[in-house]
């Protein structure tokens, strides 16, 4: 008979992430970087799909970047509003979620995203922030 040793229904990591560390004793501050790294992880393999590109769940992932039938602001706003549903949807760490176009008077063609949002920890409501921009490889990258 299995159990899950150490585990308790708030530590925030993923299985293979408790199953890996399963002797550790972890700090507040350990189970919050962890949690926050977990997030991360999962969010850039939700990010970078495309809507249709999984059979079991056709709406994950945010539309492709190739759509020139909306103007700049629609865009901005569209693109915003699709990630934090993405977020919200295939994140259940995330209770709420916000997302802001950053302007960039630099490069106008760069795409970045502060991203704030909230997380269970030790049953507290934790703030966490994370800026994602899109790299050469058109991927989503969190930072």
């Amino acid at each position: 008979m299995s159990f899950n040793h150490g585990w308790s229904p708030n530590s925030g990591a993923s299985l293979f992430d408790r199953i890996k560390r399963k002797n550790a004793s972890f700090s507040s501050r350990s189970r919050t970087n962890t949690l926050i790294e977990s997030i991360k992880q999962n969010l850039n393999y939700v990010l970078n799909s495309r809507p249709n590109g999984c059979q079991g769940s056709p709406c994950l992932g945010i539309p492709d970047l190739n759509d020139a039938t909306q103007s700049a602001v629609d865009f901005k706003t569209e693109l915003e509003n699709s990630i934090a549903s993405c977020i919200l949807t295939y994140e259940p760490r995330i209770t709420s979620v916000d997302v802001q176009f950053i302007e960039n008077d630099a490069d106008s063609l760069s795409l970045q995203f502060s991203i704030n949002a909230c997380i269970d920890l030790d049953n507290q409501q934790q703030f966490i922030e994370f800026n994602m921009y899109l790299d050469s490889n058109r991927r989503y990258q969190l930072k």
